[in-house]
C-alpha cells in the first residue's frame, strides 16, 4: 500500500451488509473467495488504485444487481463499492452466488480494463478453492525449484503455509509436512525465517494449482 498516492496492488477484499460498519456474517466461504480472489490479482500485478483493500458493501438501498462506485473511504487504504441485493440479503437461498457476483462486478465496475484477468481468476478460484496455492518465493538451482505458498481456508479452519520441491530432471513434485497458520497473513511474516532444511517428510503429490508470487505491499 502506498500512502504518498502511487498505484498500490490489491491484497485484501472485504464483505459487509446492510451498512458500511457492518461484516456480513455467516458466510463465511464467500468471505475466504474474496481473499482468494484478491490474492490471485495481487500475483497478477492488479492495482485498484492508490488503495490495496476493497470493501463491497451488500445494500438493498441500490437496484438488486446494480454496482455502484463511491469515494468512502475510512482510511486512505480502503474503499468502498455498493452492491445492491434485495430486502431479504443475506438470508436467500443463492446467497453465495449473489456474494460472488457482486465481488466480481465491484472489481469489473473499478477496472473494466481488466475483465479478462478477472473473469480467469473467478474461474480459477470457484474451481480450486482451498486448494489453491498463493506463492510467497520462489527458489531455482540447476537441479530443484523450491516454492513458499499458502492457501486460505474458510474460517475457522486453519490455513497452511508449504514449502514444496520440484525435481527439474524428473518432474516430480514434492511437498513438506504442512504448517498451521494462525490466519493466512502469517505466512509473510515466517517467510523470512524459513529455510531449505525446513523442508522435511517430503512427499510425492499432484503440483496444485499456485499463484505468481504475491506481495504484501507494493
Amino acid at each position: 500500500m502506498t500512502k504518498d498516492g502511487r498505484p498500490s496492488l490489491i491484497n485484501d477484499i472485504r464483505l459487509f451488509a446492510g451498512y458500511r460498519h457492518a461484516y456480513l456474517k455467516d458466510h463465511e466461504e464467500a468471505v475466504a473467495y474474496g481473499h482468494r480472489v484478491a490474492w490471485l490479482l495481487n500475483g497478477e500485478g492488479v492495482s485498484l488504485g492508490t488503495f490495496s483493500a476493497l470493501y463491497v458493501l451488500f445494500t438493498a438501498s441500490l437496484k438488486p444487481g446494480s454496482v455502484q462506485l463511491t469515494n468512502d473511504r475510512g482510511d486512505w487504504w480502503q474503499r468502498y463499492v455498493h452492491v445492491g441485493v434485495t430486502d431479504d440479503f443475506p438470508n436467500v437461498p443463492d446467497a453465495f452466488e449473489v456474494i460472488i457476483h457482486g465481488i466480481v462486478d465491484a472489481l469489473l465496475a473499478l477496472r473494466p480494463d481488466q475483465v479478462d484477468t478477472i473473469r480467469r481468476a473467478d474461474s480459477i478460484v470457484r474451481e480450486h478453492r482451498e486448494a489453491l496455492r498463493f506463492l510467497l518465493r520462489r527458489r531455482e538451482t540447476k537441479k530443484l525449484v523450491t516454492e513458499i505458498s499458502f492457501n486460505i481456508e474458510a474460517w475457522p479452519k486453519p490455513s497452511y503455509l508449504f514449502i514444496s520441491h520440484t525435481n527439474k530432471v524428473t518432474g516430480v513434485y514434492s511437498e513438506a509436512d504442512p504448517i498451521a497458520l494462525g490466519g493466512y497473513m502469517e505466512g509473510f511474516d515466517l517467510l523470512g525465517g524459513l529455510r531449505l532444511q525446513d523442508a522435511v517428510n517430503l512427499t510425492e503429490r499432484l503440483r496444485p494449482a499456485m499463484s505468481n508470487v504475491v506481495k504484501r505491499r507494493g
